[in-house]
């Protein structure tokens, strides 16, 4: 057995960390501490974002956003950008931030970096959010968090040169804004940065609506702070004004009522969230990483125990459901604006949904998981924590099987490293 449980890891580690043979006593000790515990995670969430930059998926669409963003920078802002998945262009705003980047340092490198360094200050922007909440919703929020913060999905898509790996940024934004209405001028912000969120990619406009539509329904705004957020919504639409007449004009989006019986958005929750697809990274190298290390096969007992936690959350949701199980209204207000408002728009939209349609969403997604697995234990061991830590495992396994072939069968692609480096 790797763990047989959390508290019986932490004595064993805390006996070998005692003070008089281990200088790091005290270090060692708060990490493992409960309360900490969940930071220590999210830092090695960050590390993760952050280690081996050159590894980044290096392909049409990322070495066409730093043609544009070069391009942006050295000729003028466009106001359209690339195509998105729905049929439409993005507008040009979703190519501003990449040319910023482009200016400090002309190099995908560094461009890459910057796309990881933002996803990570959104990452502790959140956890700074979660710990403005009083007990015990603060502590399920940071284990959400935490969780989200080592999970494979969110760790790949803060790796890619794609504008909607900005969206975490804006989403811990927003949340930031929610927790400080009462300043006026900041609902201001807040409308400012919907309508920025939108034209950074079109699922933001779904994120940014299921905000708005959750502060109305849940009463959480009157009509002065609704005018203020509908004020800051105009004038940050203002550098989209050109892209909604070009895409007034020549029409185009590919929405299909047959989508909406797809159900995608919700599927891809039930998959994307546990921390076990890597079919989206990887569809052709799956049996190879179930076999990693060297015959091994970490990935697949890693992926199989992933499972279990998903099946364990799913029968909880049921049980809470046919029981009458009730949330935390904070906690349920952050799955209303954050998953299931914006998740029922993007359905009834008719669009096909992709992976990346749900990075906005990923966080809560994680923090509902979290809040679903916190009472169960198996023999004694946590399936929250052990969830936490299976994601961790799984995903560093993950991005040291892209390290070392650099070349994976499916939409990874070759790596910029392996583009690049001299042979």
């Amino acid at each position: 057995m790797l763990l047989q449980s959390y508290d019986s890891a932490c004595l064993l580690l805390r006996f070998f960390a005692n003070r008089t043979i281990c200088p790091f006593y005290f270090v060692i000790s708060r990490l493992l501490n409960r309360n900490t515990f969940p930071f220590a995670i999210a830092l090695v969430g960050t590390l993760l974002r952050c280690c081996w930059p050159a590894d980044m998926e290096w392909k049409f669409d990322e070495q066409e956003m730093f043609r544009l963003a070069g391009e942006a920078w050295n000729q003028g802002l466009p106001f359209m950008g690339m195509p998105s998945g729905a049929g439409l262009p993005n507008a040009g705003f979703s190519i501003w931030p990449f040319a910023l980047l482009y200016g400090i340092h002309p190099t995908p490198l560094f461009m890459g970096m910057g796309v990881q360094w933002l996803n990570s200050l959104a990452l502790w922007l959140m956890l700074y959010c979660a710990g403005r909440y009083e007990e015990p919703v603060r502590t399920r929020l940071y284990w959400g968090l935490a969780a989200y913060a080592v999970s494979v999905m969110p760790v790949l898509f803060a790796r890619k040169i794609w504008a909607q790996d900005l969206l975490p940024i804006f989403v811990a934004t927003l949340w930031w804004v929610y927790l400080n209405r009462q300043k006026l001028p900041l609902l201001f912000f807040g409308g400012v940065v919907c309508a920025l969120a939108g034209q950074l990619h079109l699922s933001g406009f779904f994120y940014a609506g299921g905000w708005l539509l959750a502060l109305l329904i849940c009463k959480k705004i009157n009509k002065k702070q609704g005018l203020l957020l509908v004020l800051g919504g105009l004038v940050g639409f203002l550098p989209g004004i050109p892209w909604l007449h070009a895409v007034l004009q020549h029409g185009g989006g590919i929405s299909h009522w047959g989508n909406i019986l797809k159900m995608e958005f919700w599927l891809r929750m039930l998959t994307d969230t546990p921390g076990f697809n890597i079919h989206y990274a990887a569809a052709g190298e799956l049996s190879t990483f179930s076999a990693f290390p060297n015959g091994f096969y970490l990935g697949l007992i890693l992926g199989l125990g992933l499972m279990v936690c998903a099946v364990v959350a799913t029968i909880n949701a049921v049980k809470a459901i046919f029981t009458k199980g009730v949330l935390e209204n904070d906690i349920n207000f952050l799955l209303i604006s954050g998953v299931f408002l914006p998740g029922l728009l993007i359905t009834l939209s008719a669009i096909p949904v992709r992976s990346h349609y749900m990075i906005g969403a990923l966080p809560f997604c994680s923090i509902g998981m979290a809040v679903l697995l916190q009472k169960t234990t198996l023999k004694g061991l946590s399936m929250l924590r052990l969830w936490v830590l299976l994601q961790l495992v799984f995903t560093l396994t993950f991005m040291v099987f892209v390290h070392r072939k650099q070349h994976l069968r499916g939409d990874y692609g070759s790596t910029y490293r392996s583009q690049t480096s001299p042979r």
